[in-house]
């Protein structure tokens, strides 16, 4: 759930002076201090521990900065505990504010960090931010450029789904699903066939990814290949040898024996075939020809 205090950045406004006569001086920038970004204190929680990608939730107050205080916890300006609320967000992303991230990758659930922001790495990004009424609550202006001190808790994480990647292989890979009966194809012979390709993606179990190609509609005709000749990529005719009438085979080739280094332009599915790809076949053998 999203947080109640939604952090309004207001931009500071630039007031232009004119007089009569002698002119005035222009008024002079208000340089605020910023203290170095630090954990002060470091409860260890027991639970998962927050790494990059991670799904936390946590619960958090805000003061603004008091270097004269040895907590240095000054004016209480934001609170998700005080309206009951929390922060669900992924961490290590950049998808919430860098003093946040920071500070919230490596904890335990349950545990707790009092840390110190300079005001960039504020949820504000050093805007000011106007006096905020959440549920009853009044919490008071924010200035332009204010350091502040977040005490935060961690109560959930939820890992992030790491996907497994498997390396193509390194040769051609052939599977046959169906066996098909009859004379077995051999080198040299003329073969007709139906088939589908896609690009290889280690992250799906078939490894069969965007489709670019694919004749198996009855309203296209079935490909004549010279099996061990040209008018093919290499990897797909030799992949052919040795299946019969009927058989269809998945093939994966690899790029030495696919386009290689040469990007293919999108067909009619819109997909191209970029340089180096490891590319998937399903094949099925209609006739041996001769």
């Amino acid at each position: 759930m999203k947080s109640m205090l939604q952090f309004i950045a207001v931009a500071s406004c630039a007031v232009a002076l004119t007089a009569c006569g002698g002119g005035a001086k222009a008024p002079t920038a208000v340089v605020t201090p910023q203290p170095a970004y630090k954990i002060i204190t470091d409860t260890p929680g027991t639970g998962t521990t927050a790494a990059t990608g991670d799904l936390v939730t946590f619960t958090y107050v805000g003061y603004l900065y008091d270097s004269t205080k040895s907590d240095p916890r000054g004016t209480k300006v934001d609170s998700s505990v005080d309206v009951n609320t929390s922060y669900t967000g992924a961490v290590g992303v950049g998808a919430m504010a860098t003093g946040w991230d920071q500070t919230v990758l490596g904890m335990q659930t349950g545990g707790k960090r009092t840390v110190v922001m300079p005001a960039n790495m504020t949820p504000y990004g050093g805007n000011a931010r106007d006096e905020l009424k959440v549920n009853g609550l009044t919490f008071p202006a924010i200035p332009v450029n204010a350091p502040m001190v977040y005490d935060i808790q961690l109560s959930y994480v939820s890992k992030a789904v790491t996907i497994p990647n498997q390396a193509p292989p390194p040769d051609l890979t052939v599977n046959d699903i169906v066996p098909g009966t009859g004379t077995a194809v051999v080198k040299g012979n003329t073969v007709t066939v139906r088939y589908t390709g896609w690009l290889y993606d280690g992250t799906r179990a078939n490894f069969k990814g965007m489709r670019f190609d694919d004749n198996q509609a009855t309203t296209d005709q079935p490909l004549p290949v010279n099996v061990g000749g040209t008018g093919t990529i290499t990897g797909f005719n030799m992949g052919i040898i040795g299946m019969k009438p009927g058989g269809t085979r998945t093939l994966i080739i690899p790029p030495g024996q696919g386009y290689g280094a040469a990007a293919q332009a999108a067909g009619k599915y819109g997909v191209g075939i970029p340089a180096n790809s490891t590319l998937v076949f399903d094949v099925t053998l209609i006739s041996i020809t001769n």
